[in-house]
């Protein structure tokens, strides 16, 4: 049974407001922020990286994309043909991409096979769960919050890496076609909006910033064990 919960404006501008709560901006978090000016030393920065490997590939690679898994036929279509448009690329696959990654910054095959941390775990159950089980407005509140940032935070990355910790172009690559979709994504996230969130009911809204709300926590849980 829904509560009655009175909405205390449009859906639209409380993810505004969400979205300038300082803890919901994940790359002002102050090891992002170190981490792309260059003051993370490299092996917090390389665990760090070893942390999130499994949510931005491996057993997490398509976490993200899951999540809209209750849209509609033809937005499911469209994002079918972004996905298979991507795979025709060799740049677009995670594992490759994210292993140059780390193995650039030091880390080992042994330490790329242990098994996730439990925060890295919590963060893929979140996102798989909202995204199997909550429905289009949950995940489209997710997408406003996290997703829609993560192209512009991997190119912030790519820079880094090659500026102050002497990665070599080629490892970043998976880095930069991902940066390469941010304006794409930012499209396709705010047709989602749109979409399912401009006209949902207030609990349903509610429901759905607590979804992200709980997102960002584990993202920040995982971005502080790490």
């Amino acid at each position: 049974m829904k509560l009655d919960v009175q909405a205390s404006a449009s859906p639209l501008d409380l993810l505004r407001l969400d979205a300038e709560k300082s803890e919901n901006r994940i790359t002002e978090h102050p090891v992002w922020k170190a981490a792309l000016d260059g003051t993370l030393p490299k092996p917090r920065l390389k665990r760090l990286l070893v942390a999130f490997y499994p949510v931005v590939a491996g057993p997490g690679r398509y976490a993200f994309a899951a999540k809209v898994s209750q849209i509609d036929a033809q937005d499911g279509k469209e994002l079918f043909l972004q996905l298979h448009e991507s795979l025709k690329n060799p740049a677009a696959d995670p594992d490759t991409g994210w292993k140059k990654v780390l193995l650039a910054l030091g880390a080992s095959e042994r330490e790329l096979a242990v098994e996730p941390s439990a925060e890295a775990a919590d963060l893929v159950d979140v996102l798989r769960e909202h995204g199997l089980r909550s429905g289009p407005v949950h995940a489209a509140v997710i997408a406003y919050m996290l997703e829609q940032h993560l192209p512009r935070l991997w190119r912030a990355l790519a820079e880094a890496l090659q500026k102050h910790y002497g990665v070599k172009a080629g490892a970043v690559e998976h880095l930069r076609f991902e940066a390469g979709r941010a304006a794409k994504v930012e499209k396709w996230v705010g047709h989602l909006v749109d979409k399912y969130v401009a006209g949902a009911d207030p609990y349903t809204v509610f429901e759905a910033r607590r979804s992200a709300r709980e997102t960002i926590w584990a993202w920040t849980a995982l971005t502080e064990t790490a």
